[in-house]
């Protein structure tokens, strides 16, 4: 756990600031926006004004956790007065500069003063204050750990918004990042009144047809290799305009594979619009993947990180492949 002395870092960072950002990184997940959420609301509370901006549109699913809307899509032209108005901004769940974009480069223009709080593995150190504890489940457990530490008023909108940062960041309690830890959290959460039958039914029971279509599409074209110890399958541009699904919606695709018997290690292949591609490692917690993304230049937890690769997409598949390939030699 992580001490008070380091939580008052970060007390201290807010204390002398009264205009804040909270953002986090593109493409946000639900520890991501619970997070980023959770933080918002204990701000108002202690007085603080309060500027949600972020690079990625959430997803649908997760609009309840933002159920007024106010979280902005960040414009570099739009936006460049507010940032330059900011006292400072608490980045959530992210250590990497190249995450936040845009908005990454306008607080550093304007040398807007920044505090990070995060639980992966750290590429960069991000700001004045940076509190990193990489055994934590998910970022949303270690906000709430803040929170207690900082005596907050645990309301039921911030409840429910770490809840949902536990649930999802740990699979619903399925990944190797849950321990006794995480279940003692989630009951506590629950005591204070989680709505977690809501929220579950929310993340997990609500996708669009388009949504639908294209994981029928990418199962279809999922390769094996290693005597199936590797499963990956790619996603390309094609796909997602044949199939009408929007790039937000396949959020937990990469976990598919993992449900697969034998299978070790799976691998998401996804072209983007500029042709690039984004890698999605995921390990059940027996392979080790992060030196894997390391190498092509990404990064994140043990058993599960990323990387984008400054290649097209048949060219990221065969280097990519190849190198894991070596994770089950002999």
């Amino acid at each position: 756990m992580i001490h008070t002395r380091e939580w008052q870092t970060v007390r201290d960072f807010i204390q002398d600031r009264t205009r804040i950002a909270v953002t986090t990184h593109v493409n946000p997940d639900g520890d991501a926006i619970g997070s980023q959420m959770a933080m918002a609301h204990y701000l108002r509370q202690i007085g603080k004004e309060v500027v949600l901006l972020n690079c990625d549109r959430m997803p649908d699913y997760f609009s309840f956790l933002d159920p007024e809307g106010e979280i902005a899509l960040f414009e570099e032209q739009a936006h460049d007065a507010l940032v330059a108005g900011l006292d400072g901004c608490i980045v959530v769940d992210i250590s990497d500069w190249a995450r936040l974009r845009g908005l990454g480069s306008a607080l550093r223009r304007h040398n807007i003063p920044v505090a990070c709080i995060d639980h992966h593995i750290p590429s960069d150190k991000m700001g004045e204050v940076h509190v990193c504890y990489q055994e934590a489940s998910s970022t949303g457990e270690m906000i709430y750990d803040f929170l207690l530490d900082s005596g907050a008023e645990l309301t039921l909108p911030i409840v429910d918004a770490i809840y949902t940062c536990v649930m999802t960041d740990t699979g619903s309690f399925r990944f190797s990042n849950t321990n006794a830890r995480t279940h003692r959290i989630a009951a506590e959460l629950l005591e204070r009144g989680a709505h977690y039958r809501a929220i579950y039914e929310k993340v997990y029971e609500n996708n669009s047809k388009q949504r639908t279509l294209l994981m029928a599409k990418l199962l279809e074209r999922m390769h094996f290799a290693c005597d199936d110890r590797l499963a990956y399958f790619s996603l390309t541009q094609e796909l997602l305009r044949q199939t009408g699904a929007q790039l937000w919606e396949t959020e937990g695709f990469s976990e598919l594979p993992r449900t697969i018997a034998r299978v070790e290690v799976s691998l998401m292949f996804t072209e983007t619009e500029a042709g690039n591609t984004k890698v999605s490692f995921r390990s059940k917690g027996r392979v080790a993947i992060n030196g894997m993304a390391t190498l092509f230049g990404g990064g994140g937890h043990k058993y599960a990180s990323g990387a984008t690769l400054a290649m097209s997409l048949n060219q990221a598949v065969e280097a990519v492949v190849e190198e894991a390939r070596k994770l089950f030699t002999d």
